[in-house]
């Protein structure tokens, strides 16, 4: 059958009851018996209380720096517990009696008769409240696990343990310095060591400190009217350090910190018990607070002020906008309909084949026109993306033998030569055999440069090949997305290539000249991206643009059914097959 074992904390005059599974004590949060952490006669991990088969409660030091002591004697090994034995964690760390329910504590000494509970109490001769405390193990000092705690404008040269109190069973009394800073003093004495403590001796903590008068110790009290008067009203008043850690222990209960009443007991402290200095630089401060606070509002207000202007003038803008853009899509629509109108009588009538194609023409570029500003992605938009990006377009002549050849797109990317194209303009899947040649015309010249295929993609969702112009003396693609940021669905791109090879790329002087086609991204994928636009034959291998400029695909196929959406893969899966060399120049 399990029997509990109890310790009762002696400071705290509390009962802590050790959980079957037993218990470590020590400042740890962890610990299932924590102590506080200013409270540095403690270890974190200290000891341990475990519970055995046979019903008996074992104590453990854990390697402790100031040890573990059961009645007086050190723990060196796992000690048996027993009802009525005084725990202590170091000589002069928190006290705890063992009490185990049904056994008897061995018989001891009698109490001083009048005396049932030990108390010390102590009165500041400078005047103040009277402090008190009960057990028999009391420390004094500014920490929280203090017995009597000094927290007062008068206390600041008090150490955090400054002296303990030690009253016996046989009621004798005696004090002792726990190490501190300024030292202790009775009756104007340094003490050293344990010292004789009785009713009207006076301690002093540290030689400027405060100044205490032992009125009542362990059952005997001295009388009214003798020795320092009892003056309340003289209370000095409390540190701010002081008042957090009284408002601390105040709203601190088993589930944590009380918010609600840490703020209440601070604000009463802060009225009744703080000095007038800390008041007036508490409300300085709020105050400035308070101005600082007012400042950032009107700065903000002023900001907030000048973005709605910037937004009401940004939405005229676009108000005139739409209404421009309204404006020329009905004269676009009137243009066409005329054009057409036109286009359809004089095929009624008998006109020249050449004044019929000059109709035909101005047609199809009024309906062009009309298609891009549709989109969103006007010849306005892409104007500079095709002048700064031109001459870096190349028609890629690919010969298998006498009249045998293949014709695509690409692009250069380095200024050295390397140039980006799909892999089935390179290796088409129809030949078995390899190209005799591969050439590439850049774009605006007539000079065809012998090209080096120098990897293929082998992965069947990446139609890539990467070439090297060896001789190259054109232009390298101003700007390329590597890492797939610049794609966003419904965003405007554009695609600048050869559709149909030589058959629209030559012009009357025998130059190539590139093609512009205008849309949007339709979809974005992690493999590949969909271009939502006009695009052929012959335009594989082409640069895929954003409104930015940025090279953010290779188009590579087309569906079937219709020239309306476009297939590319993403710049950002290029870099995988790109020469180690290329990427040292790109800084990949």
């Amino acid at each position: 059958m399990f029997t509990p074992v109890l310790l009762h904390d002696e400071r705290r005059g509390a009962d802590v009851r050790v959980p079957e599974t037993g218990a470590r004590l020590g400042r740890d949060p962890d610990c299932e018996i924590a102590f506080p952490e200013d409270d540095n006669v403690v270890s974190a991990f200290h000891a341990r209380i475990e519970h055995r088969d046979d019903g008996t409660w074992w104590i453990e030091d854990l390697g402790s720096t100031n040890g573990t002591w059961l009645d007086g004697a050190r723990v060196a090994a796992p000690t048996r517990l027993a009802t009525g034995q005084r725990l202590t964690l170091g000589q002069r760390g928190p006290a705890l009696r063992v009490r185990i329910p049904g056994e008897i504590a061995p018989t001891r000494p009698e109490m001083v008769p009048g005396a049932p509970v030990p108390a010390l109490r102590l009165r500041r001769v400078a005047g103040g409240e009277d402090l008190t405390a009960q057990g028999r193990h009391i420390i004094i000092g500014r920490a929280a696990g203090s017995t009597i705690a000094l927290r007062t404008v008068a206390d600041t040269v008090v150490s955090k343990h400054h002296a303990v109190v030690d009253i016996e069973e046989d009621g004798s009394a005696a004090v002792s310095d726990l190490g501190s800073k300024n030292g202790t003093y009775l009756n104007g004495q340094p003490i050293s060591g344990r010292t004789i403590l009785k009713p009207g001796d006076r301690l002093m903590f540290g030689w400027t400190g405060p100044l205490f008068e032992v009125r009542a110790l362990a059952g005997r009290e001295m009388a009214e009217g003798e020795g320092a008067p009892y003056q309340p009203e003289r209370q000095p008043p409390k540190t701010l350090e002081g008042m957090v850690i009284s408002a601390g222990e105040a709203a601190r209960d088993k589930t944590g910190v009380r918010p609600g009443v840490f703020l209440r007991t601070m604000a009463r402290q802060m009225v009744r018990e703080s000095s007038v200095a800390l008041r007036v630089a508490t409300l300085v401060v709020l105050v400035g607070l308070l101005g600082a606070v007012g400042l950032a509002w009107r700065s903000l207000s002023r900001q907030t002020a000048a973005a709605e202007v910037r937004l009401q003038t940004a939405e005229r803008e676009l108000i005139a906008q739409r209404a421009s853009a309204d404006s020329a899509r009905r004269r676009s629509d009137t243009l066409i309909t005329r054009l057409r109108d036109e286009l359809t009588a004089a095929r009624q009538s008998a006109v020249s084949r050449a004044v019929l194609d000059s109709m035909e023409g101005r047609l199809r570029d009024a309906e062009a026109r009309a298609h891009a500003a549709g989109t969103g992605a006007g010849a306005s938009d892409f104007a500079r993306v095709a002048r700064e990006n031109q001459r870096a377009v190349g028609l890629v002549i690919v010969r298998f033998g006498a009249g045998d050849s293949v014709m695509g797109s690409g692009f250069a990317i380095t200024r050295s030569g390397f140039f980006v194209t799909n892999r089935h303009v390179v290796r088409p899947e129809d030949r078995i055999a390899a190209p005799r040649t591969v050439e590439v015309v850049q774009a605006d010249d007539n000079v065809p440069q012998a090209a080096e295929v120098l990897v293929v993609s082998s992965a069947d969702d990446q139609d890539i090949a990467i070439l090297r112009i060896r001789t190259f003396r054109g232009q390298a693609v101003r700007a390329v997305d590597w890492f797939g940021r610049g794609a966003q669905q419904g965003a405007p791109a554009a695609m600048l290539g050869f559709p149909l090879g030589t058959q629209l790329a030559l012009d009357e002087r025998g130059f190539v000249r590139t093609t512009m086609f205008a849309g949007i991204i339709a979809q974005v994928g992690p493999e590949w991206l969909r271009f939502g636009g006009t695009t052929f034959n012959g335009a594989s291998g082409s640069p895929v643009f954003n409104a930015a400029g940025e090279v953010i695909a290779v188009h590579f196929g087309v569906l079937r059914d219709g020239p309306g959406l476009g297939f590319s893969v993403p710049m950002s899966r290029v870099r995988r097959w790109l020469p180690p060399e290329a990427r040292a120049e790109l800084g990949l």
